[in-house]
């Protein structure tokens, strides 16, 4: 099973992402990656072009979203169905309704369970065993990863290796993703500008506010299995979850009012 990359952002995750959906898209067929999902930051903004350009260069688009949740920790989600799809866009418009800050929002934790269906969570670096509790409770044991990235980071593998074993202890599965945030490893400087745009730095002053190096790119199924050959699993489920996930733009459908 080839590794296929499920949390990537374009620069439609404003100032969070790098990379045009396009080029994303276009860096992943290069890979001869399957498949990639888009999860922008609280919208689907990139979706469309995202899907279009990924059809073109024959990898299959998977839709989905890295949601704000109201204690401030991210939730990303994957779209498994047209209901998973109405579901995840409720979320994120109720959340939007709401803030009163532009481009901001917030969702709540107590509404998950009326719009769980169709979706496919990742559960990383913010996990505790009452936060996986609470997401086994609402979404089923068998739509909840453990997610785990590498980066080369100090303190990284000791995160990870309790992420191993919060999995072990609620018998979940291990997902590896590269948490992308640029299609090419020169997209980090891009990155840079724009965490300073976001924190009203500059450069010479951002310090810790900026990326550590420039791993959050689209590496290939060999660069993630020679990253993660401790874990094999972690990368064989990548597939055995995109073969899960059939929602498409392409057959969503949409109905015009009657007048």
């Amino acid at each position: 099973m080839a590794f296929v990359e499920l949390h990537a952002a374009s620069a439609f995750s404003f100032l969070r992402g790098a990379s045009f959906p396009e080029h994303l898209a276009k860096r992943a067929a290069e890979l001869e990656m399957p498949a990639l999902a888009l999860l922008d930051r609280n919208g689907i903004y990139g979706t469309q072009r995202f899907s279009m350009a990924a059809r073109e260069h024959k990898v299959r688009p998977i839709t989905g979203a890295e949601i704000a949740m109201e204690d401030g920790s991210m939730l990303p989600v994957l779209v498994a169905t047209k209901i998973g799809y109405a579901n995840l866009c409720t979320l994120l418009t109720e959340a939007h309704l709401r803030s009163e800050v532009k481009g901001e929002c917030a969702v709540r934790w107590n509404e998950l369970p009326e719009f769980s269906k169709g979706l496919i969570v990742l559960l990383g670096a913010s996990a505790t065993e009452i936060r996986a509790q609470q997401l086994v409770d609402v979404f089923g044991r068998e739509n909840l990863y453990i997610e785990i990235q590498r980066h080369f980071l100090r303190g990284e593998e000791r995160r990870n290796r309790a992420l191993i074993d919060l999995a072990s202890k609620f018998r979940l599965p291990i997902l590896a993703t590269n948490g992308v945030q640029y299609a090419r490893p020169r997209g980090r400087e891009v990155l840079d500008i724009f965490t300073c745009i976001r924190e009203h730095t500059h450069l010479d002053f951002a310090g810790k506010l900026l990326t550590q190096n420039a791993e959050r790119h689209l590496k290939s199924d060999v660069e993630m299995r020679t990253l993660f050959r401790d874990l094999p699993d972690a990368i064989t489920n990548t597939e055995r979850i995109a073969d899960r996930l059939e929602f498409s733009l392409e057959n969503i459908g949409y109905d015009f009012p009657d007048f």
